[in-house]
């Protein structure tokens, strides 16, 4: 307090830790304040009287903010105040999540925010002397976050190379990984599922940051490993403790991809999981079912758009096996090239009007309105196909059989513009 009165930064001098700076700034700003790191994860707090609110509670008994206060703040636009600006943000009650007035500073390193300091404010408010002495601190806090990102690197570098030899096939038996991860002070996860997210674009570290920050903040799964290799982002998660399905997992898939888009404008991710395993020497084939289901999203976009997991692909797991066998052994479907003669010829559209009646499953009225055109032209136009091809559209049999040689047909004409 004397430094205050003589106009001196009472932050100037070394701290033991972050447990003493938060110490410091409580007692400068006599409110209770919490330093988060980036991802909202609790990393030091002062103490508060009983009248503190219910979101402190919750944030320092789990160690993190809840996720309902952290979207709320995203609503509201105040985390992305606190990203965009270094100045103090005076944040005002939100009843609905428990959160009282606060003011709260990111803390920086040049343009990457580190984390932040949240104030409690109580009914007398920072003064503007109060709230520059808070930015004081959230350069004191800069050094102190800095040490420990040194750290956490490399922490971080030696996961990444445990990661890499279980996707890439560790001749380690499950025991010997589950082993490994207790040796990194990693809890090991069981089940355990591969998520991979293909972007537009290769991965810059400022979309990383984002990546991170949205998956550590979601609170929806659990996530042991992540790597980043040109536009592919891979995860190693479980389902929350009380769950041992893959529907969270899939919950999680459409949440970030929707959340990605609103939150930090990247669009286009295609994202997959692969299977749920309980042992460890299955994360290389869960990774490779999750690249399977990424990579024939991207080619049948319109047939599997809403699938995200390796076990909801059916037929199309079958695909890749069937094109390989055609290759070995090439056919051209007798029926399918009276089709495409026809088309080319009268300019009409038969072979497309056939593979999306197949892929409504015969259903007329959705195949009409996938083709935009009346029931009765679709009719006449089935009419003509069954004349012209001499296919059988109520042969399951038949119906399986040109699915499959549709598909292999798109993919093959894929590869021909390539």
């Amino acid at each position: 307090m004397d430094d205050m009165r003589a106009g001196k930064d009472p932050f100037k001098h070394a701290f033991l830790n972050l447990e003493d700076l938060v110490d410091k700034i409580w007692d400068v700003l006599e409110c209770p304040v919490t330093i988060e790191d980036a991802t909202h994860r609790l990393l030091a707090y002062s103490t508060h009287d009983d009248t503190t609110d219910s979101a402190r509670i919750a944030t320092i008994i789990s160690r993190k903010v809840p996720e309902k206060v952290i979207n709320s703040l995203w609503k509201a636009r105040i985390i992305p105040q606190l990203m965009q600006s270094g100045e103090p943000l005076r944040i005002h009650e939100m009843k609905e999540i428990g959160l009282g007035d606060r003011v709260a500073i990111s803390i920086r390193n040049h343009n990457e925010v580190l984390g932040y300091i949240w104030v409690v404010e109580g009914e007398v408010k920072l003064t503007e002397q109060k709230l520059n002495l808070l930015k004081q601190a959230a350069a004191a806090a800069r050094t102190e976050l800095l040490k420990l990102n040194v750290q956490k690197k490399k922490r971080v570098e030696s996961y990444q190379d445990f990661f890499w030899q279980l996707l890439t096939g560790s001749d380690r038996n499950h025991n010997e990984i589950k082993n490994k991860f207790e040796e990194l002070n990693i809890k090991p996860p069981s089940p355990f599922i591969v998520l991979v997210f293909q972007f537009t674009e290769n991965i810059t570290e400022k979309v990383t940051q984002n990546i991170i920050y949205l998956m550590t903040t979601s609170q929806k799964i659990n996530i042991s490993f992540h790597a980043a290799m040109g536009n592919e982002f891979i995860v190693l998660a479980s389902p929350p403790v009380q769950e041992k399905s893959e529907a969270p997992i899939i919950e999680f898939l459409n949440f970030f991809i929707g959340e990605m888009k609103s939150r930090f404008q990247v669009d286009g991710i295609i994202g997959g999981c692969g299977g749920l395993y309980d042992t460890y020497d299955k994360v290389e084939a869960s990774y490779q079912e999750a690249q399977e289901v990424v990579r024939l999203k991207e080619q049948f976009k319109d047939e599997i758009d809403n699938i995200n997991s390796h076990r909801q692909l059916g037929i199309f797991r079958y695909i890749e096996l069937l094109m390989e066998k055609r290759r070995q052994d090439p056919f051209a479907h007798p029926a399918l090239e009276k089709l495409q003669n026809y088309d080319q010829e009268h300019k009409t559209m038969l072979l497309q009007t056939l593979e999306s009646y197949i892929n409504y499953d015969s259903n007329v009225n959705d195949t009409a309105k996938k083709l935009h055109v009346h029931v009765n032209t679709l009719t006449y136009r089935l009419k003509r196909i069954t004349e012209i091809s001499g296919i059988d559209l109520k042969n399951t049999n038949q119906k399986v059989s040109l699915f499959l040689e549709l598909k292999m047909r798109r993919l093959e004409n894929k590869k021909h513009r390539l």
